[in-house]
């Protein structure tokens, strides 16, 4: 079942946030939130805790699934509705969240995209808290933390989108949460878009693989909602078989007409009509595709 709209899971996980911008609550006696989304992301937010009537002093953690704009922008949020609580991330996106040029970026795509869909006087502005967008403890690969009443959470680095990917799994609930790390569904939970690789496409291939293995029945994506029961791992392997079929129709295109910029462009206009995310332009899917292009042939 592929479920698309913020909603109730188990009575461990809520789904909240957008369709296109996902944040996930995972309730122990402590509680934790996967995925920093955008800040228009915000209004949703509000109603959906208000809703919840969570404790605040009981959400102890939030996790920066890695550090492009649309996945940290929602964090001043987040800092200001749960005083105290902990930003986790891998090194990798502690030391890129610690750039100035880095959190200046990410701060302006948010403010513009909430100015742009009408809710800035809704939402806080980044710019003023690009403080807030950082990465405040470390976790490192098979690292976990204990929620209490049974719920575990572990933490794995898988590269390949970015740098600085990082994984979210829960045992008991046999919930993954992979980041960017697996191609998106567009029209049916088994349609899926194009693998999105610009940091390292066979880093990707293999944190893919490394997915594949994990026992999961909820899987938790960044974009586009849950897939739940046996189509979550069916979906993981789709995920990686697209993956490696893509490899091999870009690098023949590439063979035959020998031109990067020709290939990106192809690419990059397909890949735009399946995204659906509204920050994403064709010149900024051009630069993304021409990137994990580029990667893959060697150019």
């Amino acid at each position: 079942m592929w479920l698309k709209e913020p909603a109730r899971i188990n009575d461990t996980i809520d789904f909240l946030g957008t369709h296109e911008l996902c944040f996930y609550l995972v309730r122990g006696d402590d509680a934790l939130i996967v995925g920093g989304g955008m800040i228009h992301a915000m209004p949703a937010l509000d109603a959906q805790l208000d809703a919840l009537d969570i404790e605040p002093s009981r959400v102890k953690y939030a996790v920066v699934t890695h550090s492009h704009f649309d996945h940290c922008g929602a964090m001043p949020y987040l800092r200001q509705r749960f005083p105290g609580i902990q930003v986790l991330g891998t090194a990798a996106a502690r030391d890129v969240l610690a750039k100035q040029k880095v959190v200046d970026y990410n701060a302006r795509m948010n403010d513009l995209a909430a100015q742009q869909l009408g809710l800035s006087s809704a939402c806080l502005c980044v710019a003023e808290r690009a403080a807030d967008l950082g990465v405040d403890r470390v976790v490192s690969d098979g690292e976990a933390i204990d929620l209490g009443n049974g719920v575990r959470v572990e933490f794995y680095e898988v590269p390949g989108h970015s740098k600085c990917c990082v994984a979210t799994y829960v045992p008991s609930c046999k919930a993954l949460f992979p980041s960017d790390t697996t191609p998106h569904p567009v029209s049916d939970w088994c349609d899926l878009a194009l693998p999105s690789a610009q940091y390292d496409f066979e880093s990707y291939v293999k944190s893919l693989q490394r997915l594949n293995e994990f026992d999961v029945e909820i899987l938790g994506l960044d974009h586009h909602g849950v897939i739940i029961g046996e189509q979550a791992a069916q979906f993981l392997r789709k995920g990686l078989e697209r993956t490696l079929a893509f490899r091999d129709r870009v690098i023949a295109r590439y063979a035959e007409v020998k031109d990067l910029d020709t290939v990106a462009r192809e690419v990059a206009a397909e890949a735009l009509t399946m995204v659906q995310l509204p920050f994403i332009t064709g010149d900024l899917m051009f630069i993304i595709t021409r990137a994990m292009i580029k990667n893959m042939v060697g150019a």
